[in-house]
């Protein structure tokens, strides 16, 4: 693996990680955290999380202390209003003063809501990835990688990102060295309990230990009970497996249904019946997880066991798919897909993409090694990919069928050399030189609009640099000037949503142009002119990666 990622803060002595938001989030820091301790052993990491996640963090290696805030209760504690305004003072000036009091050298804030960014300004780390807030408490994204994260999550452009998240947060906190897989502890106490909990499920079949997550965070991301049941029948015969159905009490009334349908000894319910440490010992001792893209599948991966996983719906394989090596995705091959994942769907049509059938082929063909030739699976309906790591250390998908109508498909492989080039410094090859300032060959369409708009906006922060320098230049040449640079970046944004393709790096610019601090007026224009010659230069590092 290479090493010469762009490192800003590669020294840390007593870091704060704060993320404070879901289960798989946690999990999914966890090659952060060891990257930072392989790198700085002496090291000393402190995780803010809020309360309902603190017990998982107990379960994952290199966390030297779990400080926790209980949001819910601050919550209700402004809503109840008067009193209760200064009991949630309260309890955020306790935290603050605790935070300060620790002295933290480095902070990696992975949420991005403007709660942790204003509260990490009250406690006044210097050195920053992630999210903060300046002086006046809006909202700044610290590193370029973070910035990518936000690019990368804005809807139209999730299609067009290819680099899983955990990598992306990792470079975040300037982290090169991680172990290739995430990280969580298997109590041996609780090993030893789910092994006897098998053993009295009383299982009569002899095959593979399959464990079967059919909840979901959201409906639409849930693949239909039918379905389970009618994959789990095939499981019983064809592999002659023992299921486990794994899950929380809140998911049983779709876990229920599922175990009724099918009706048989070889069918276990576990949902209900196990804490996280048990679940990731539970895990480990299965041959294979089925599963959506869930906290479970991130517990898998973790506990060093393979999973195949169907990402329906909002869900992304590349951003969110199992970290390590050789985990199957299944990834519909559909218009509207990835979804908003704040908006209802009244037609899940990608979840019909996947039949049982080829979910059983799948399972029968990942415990046996993959050694035989993959299940046939149609290209225009559904992408199969297995999860690996490139050169660079980055996790990536392989697909095992090819489809021409993803055309997405060399946008994302472009789009992946251009940040593995621009934000990490790798020394990625091009198929061509077309990097010349004032030459392109074979334009990306919409590209020439981008590249005219980033040469206007340049030509006028050079204007607005001469009247700035002249104390008598009239206000109104000022005020055209600054027009024109707003209607300048309001072509740039309207381009990159009419060419979807161009969303990601306009919205790069848009985010780091969003980002430019200080007073001065003339280091102002400075950072604003080196956004506009930043946006061509991606403009046309994008076009020469770009395999037509």
């Amino acid at each position: 693996m290479q090493d010469v990622m762009k490192w800003r803060y590669k020294d840390k002595k007593n870091v704060l990680l704060v993320n404070i938001t879901r289960l798989g989030d946690m999990l999914q820091a966890t090659p952060t955290i060891a990257g930072i301790k392989e790198e700085n052993p002496d090291c000393r990491i402190t995780v803010l999380v809020e309360k309902q996640f603190e017990g998982i963090c107990h379960w994952l290696p290199h966390i030297d202390e779990v400080m926790s805030i209980d949001l819910g209760m601050t919550v209700r504690a402004l809503a109840r209003g008067g009193e209760g305004t200064v009991d949630a003072y309260d309890i955020v000036h306790k935290l603050v003063e605790d935070l300060r009091s620790r002295k933290f050298d480095y902070c990696l804030n992975m949420s991005s809501s403007a709660y942790t960014a204003l509260l990490l300004r009250l406690v006044g780390v210097k050195r920053h990835g992630g999210w903060t807030s300046d002086e006046e408490g809006h909202r700044v994204i610290e590193s370029d990688w973070a910035k990518l994260f936000a690019t990368s999550v804005f809807h139209q452009n999730r299609q067009f990102n290819s680099i899983n998240l955990v990598d992306i947060f990792r470079c975040s906190a300037d982290v090169e060295k991680h172990p290739e897989k995430l990280q969580v502890i298997v109590d041996p106490a609780a090993k030893v309990k789910m092994q006897s909990l098998i053993t009295d499920a009383g299982f009569t079949n002899t095959g593979p230990l399959i464990a079967i997550q059919a909840g979901a965070s959201q409906g639409k991301r849930q693949w239909a009970p039918a379905k389970f049941i009618a994959l789990i029948k095939e499981l019983l015969v064809s592999q002659n497996a023992r299921i486990i159905l794994t899950g929380t009490n809140k998911e049983l009334s779709i876990i229920d249904p599922i175990a009724a349908g099918v009706s048989s000894e070889n069918v276990f319910i576990a949902a209900g019946k196990t804490n996280i440490a048990e679940l990731a010992a539970l895990l480990s001792l299965v041959d294979i997880l089925v599963t959506g893209d869930t906290g479970p599948m991130h517990i898998c991966a973790a506990a060093g066991t393979p999973v195949v996983s169907m990402f329906l719906a909002s869900a992304y394989g590349f951003e969110t798919g199992p970290y390590g090596s050789g985990h199957i995705v299944l990834q519909p091959v559909i218009s509207c897909g990835p979804c908003n994942p704040n908006k209802s769907c009244s037609r899940p049509d990608c979840h019909d993409q996947i039949s049982p059938s080829l979910m059983a082929e799948l399972v029968a063909w990942r415990i046996a090694g993959m050694n035989d030739p993959i299940p046939n699976a149609d290209p225009e309906q559904v992408i199969i990919y297995c999860s690996e790591f490139d050169s660079y250390g980055f996790c990536d998908l392989r697909p095992l069928n090819q489809s021409a109508a993803d055309w997405r498909s060399s946008y994302r492989t472009a789009y992946r050399k251009l940040w593995m080039d621009d934000l990490g410094g790798y020394d990625v090859p091009v198929l061509e030189q077309k990097t010349s300032a004032l030459e392109i060959v074979r334009p990306i369409d919409g590209l020439e609009e981008i590249l005219t708009c980033a040469e206007r906006g340049q030509k006028a922060i050079d204007s607005l640099v001469e009247l700035v320098r002249n104390p008598l230049s009239p206000t109104q040449e000022l005020r055209a000037v600054n027009e024109s640079l707003t209607e300048i970046d309001r072509d740039i944004e309207q381009t990159g949503y009419h060419y979807s393709h161009l969303g990601p790096v306009t919205r790069m610019f848009i985010f780091a142009k969003e980002n430019i601090v200080g007073t001065d007026p003339i280091s102002l224009a400075s950072q604003m002119k080196a956004h506009y010659q930043k946006l061509a230069e991606r403009c046309h590092k994008l076009n020469s990666y770009f395999e037509r």
